[in-house]
Order: C-alpha cells, then structure tokens, then sequence
C-alpha cells in the first residue's frame, strides 16, 4: 500500500513540476523559430510551445496519455534550444522530462529499458562483455565497407541499413588504464577524479586515454574509480525517473570515498549529469554542492589550470572547425575553452562554422528511436561542415562524434569528426611532451 500511496505522489510531483514551467508560457512560438524538430515537420505538437498544451490538459485531466500523445511528447531532442532562446524564461525540456517520467509511474517502464536501465547497466560486466563481442564482430565482418551484405541484418535490429557505426572498443578503456595514474614528472599539483563516462570507456577508449595522459604529463594524479557506473542521462531521458536517481546517488556516494581536488569529464552529457542535474535526485546537501563545484569538462580545466609553451606543441596542420554539443554550450555554458586550445595548436587554422551550436540531431538515443529524423536534421550540419571546407570538426560529445561521422560517411563527406582533447594529444605527443 505505501508503495502505492508513494507512486501516486511521485506521478503528482512530476505534474506539479511541470506545471510551474508551462504556466510561465506566453504562447508567443519564439520556439517554433529555433527547434530543429519543428523546423522538419512544421507540426506544433512537436514544438515547445505545443507541449506546454498537452503538458496543461494532460494536468488538468481534460488530455489522456495515448500513443499520439507518447509519441509527441518523445519528439524532443532535449537540446535546451527552445530555453536559451524562450522570452519567458520557460525551460519546456523540464516539462517534457516530467511528463516522461509521469508516463512511467501510468505505464510502467517498457520491458527492454527495464532490462538496460535496471538491470545491465547495474551489473556491467554483461555490457563489457557484449561490446567486446561486437568489436571482434565489427572487425571481421564489417572491415570491408559499406557494401557488405551483413548491413542487409540491420533492419532486424532497429537499425538502418546504411548507417555507419564508430568501432567499438575490444578491451575497455577502464581495464587498459591503472585506477591510478601519477604525475609523469615533477611533484602531484592535484588529485583529479575521471568520469570515462559509457562512450569513453567502451568505444572511443583513445580520448580516455588522450584524457589521462595530458593531465598527467602536467603533474596531476588522475584516479579512475572503476565501479563508476552510467551517469544516468540516458535514464532519465527514457523517462525512468528512479532508475536515474538510483544511478547519480550511487556515483555521487563512490566518487565521495576518493578524496579528490576535482572531476573531469570528456562527455557533454555526463558533465551536465554531473554539474547540473543530479541536483534533482540527490538531495541538497554541503557535501553535494562541495562534489558539483569539482567538476569540470576537460577543456575547461585545462584551459583554466593549464598553460602550454610553444615548443611543448607539436604542429598540427589542418583546417580545423568547431561543433559546439548542446549539452556543453547551453547545458554547461562552455563555449569557448574548446575553441581557445584549438587556436593554440600550431598548424591549426581554425574557421568558425556557421550554426556551430545547432543540434546536430544524436540527442543520445534520439538518434537511435528516431533515426530518420535526426539524419534530416544532421543534413543541415552536415552542409554547414562541408561549407566550412575544413579537414576535421572538432567537438566534446561522443554521440556528436558518432552521428557526425555515420552523415558525413553517408555524404561521402572528406571531412571526419574527433574530440577536441584527442587533437590536443595528438600535438603534445608530436612535440613528446608527454
């Protein structure tokens, strides 16, 4: 029974949330001229100021939660576009997050998020195993272009046919590195605590180790606790409220057993989990805010922490662009960090693309629920890149990374997409400072 009476007041909270965001609209459909997703339908069910509606009559109880309904309020790319630009102050992903998470306490979650969200990502071992098993997979039967006929099998997985995935890693990037890494040289200036993060651990393990090896080639100890788990966004996102709250209380409580001067992340989403919206689920505390406060996108702390010579850098030559994430530019408000080491970088010409902080439509699973949707609106990324005429597009998101590099394959695009700490690397390593 109390479990019963705790549900119904969770689903209440969730409304009551939401209803001090849409109350705020003014129905002016500012949003309708910057979301990416109205901009490809031209529907207003899938604009902001659409959802705040639904989000009123579904409060009010004139509005029943029906596939139609589901399925718009799952039209979001959560890329806090609409915010940013909102003369109300709303912040319409607030309302569509609660709605999500009401619908699961209505509905309950569906069967295969339970599975990943309470299930594997808990236990990880079965995660690790299975993307080594892909990885072999990966290079024995994909490891000849985009005209194998296994892609014919894709469908039957959700996928489309003509999509290109990045390599999955065979050995993660938590088993390749020691939990603790000193400084190569001189005395320890701090000890800084390592979120891989889902993506830098299992797929782009050289931006992990990219990661540990620049700070420690500056004279700072990197700790990677090992049991650190998913930071809890893709959770959250999927509308399992407890599954997230469960997930960012367990990481708050392991990285508080490390006595750490700081945090880094290389993942815009897991810094926004981090800094911003664990602040949800674990309750407010001195403590809490202390851990907040510690954490910083890598590009952040090496350009407030660290300063490079000249001839500590190796000369990197390439035209170089820069996509900003929406979780790091409006989720973080770290816009030009990334773009300052850039600039550094001898041989680097930088050109500023136009859009550069647009979505570029992976919004994490979206682009894997609504694959055809986020292609569309990659398609404008994609042109903005190719006008740019640039050889790389640097960024700070593994999924940017991923859905920028399945387009620009698709385009037969000469351009490819990298982290902005993998280039940093890179030029350190050419120069053998580190």
């Amino acid at each position: 029974m109390n479990a019963k009476i705790s549900q119904k007041q969770l689903a209440e909270d969730h409304l009551l949330e939401a209803a001090k965001e849409f109350q705020k609209c003014m129905q002016c459909g500012k949003c309708r001229s910057v979301c990416p997703v109205f901009k490809e339908f031209g529907n207003e069910l899938f604009v902001a100021r659409g959802k705040n509606k639904l989000a009123e009559k579904i409060v009010s109880g004139d509005l029943q939660i029906t596939q139609r309904v589901e399925d718009a309020i799952n039209e979001c790319l959560n890329c806090k576009t609409c915010s940013a630009n909102c003369p109300a102050g709303v912040s319409p992903e607030h309302v569509v997050l609660r709605l999500r998470w009401y619908i699961t306490t209505q509905k309950g979650l569906h069967f295969f998020k339970a599975l990943i969200f309470r299930q594997l990502l808990w236990r990880k071992w079965p995660i690790t195993l299975g993307c080594a098993v892909v990885a072999i997979a990966q290079r024995v039967l994909f490891g000849i272009g985009p005209k194998n006929p296994v892609r014919h099998l894709f469908p039957l997985f959700g996928f489309a046919k003509r999509r290109n995935f990045p390599e999955l890693a065979i050995r993660s990037a938590q088993s390749q590195l020691p939990e603790v890494s000193p400084p190569k040289k001189g005395p320890r200036k701090a000890r800084i605590g390592y979120f891989t993060g889902c993506a830098g651990n299992l797929i782009y393990t050289n931006v992990a180790k990219s990661v540990v090896d620049v700070l420690t080639g500056y004279g700072y100890e990197v700790v990677i606790p090992k049991k650190q788990k998913c930071n809890g966004t893709p959770v959250l996102a999927n509308g399992d409220y407890e599954g997230a709250k469960k997930l960012m209380q367990y990481n708050f409580d392991l990285f508080q057993k490390y006595d750490l001067d700081a945090i880094v992340v290389a993942c815009s989403s897991c810094g926004m989990s981090l800094k911003k919206e664990i602040k949800v689920f674990v309750d407010d505390s001195p403590e809490l805010r202390e851990f907040t406060g510690k954490v910083f996108d890598i590009n952040e702390f090496i350009e407030k922490n660290i300063e490079f010579k000249p001839e500590e850098l190796g000369r990197i030559p390439y035209k170089i662009t820069y996509h900003d994430p929406c979780h790091m530019v409006r989720g973080q408000g770290v816009k030009d960090q990334p773009r300052e080491i850039l600039k550094r970088i001898p041989g680097v010409e930088f050109k500023e693309m136009k859009n550069a902080d647009t979505c570029c439509g992976s919004a994490g699973s979206y682009c894997i629920t609504h694959y055809e949707t986020s292609i569309k609106i990659n398609n404008h990324k994609v042109k903005d890149i190719q006008d740019a005429d640039v050889d790389l597009v640097a960024t700070a998101c593994p999924t940017c990374v991923m859905h920028i590099n399945d387009n620009l394959a698709q385009h037969e695009s000469k351009e490819t997409s990298k982290f902005v700490i993998e280039i940093l690397a890179d030029s350190l390593r050419a120069a053998k400072t580190i």
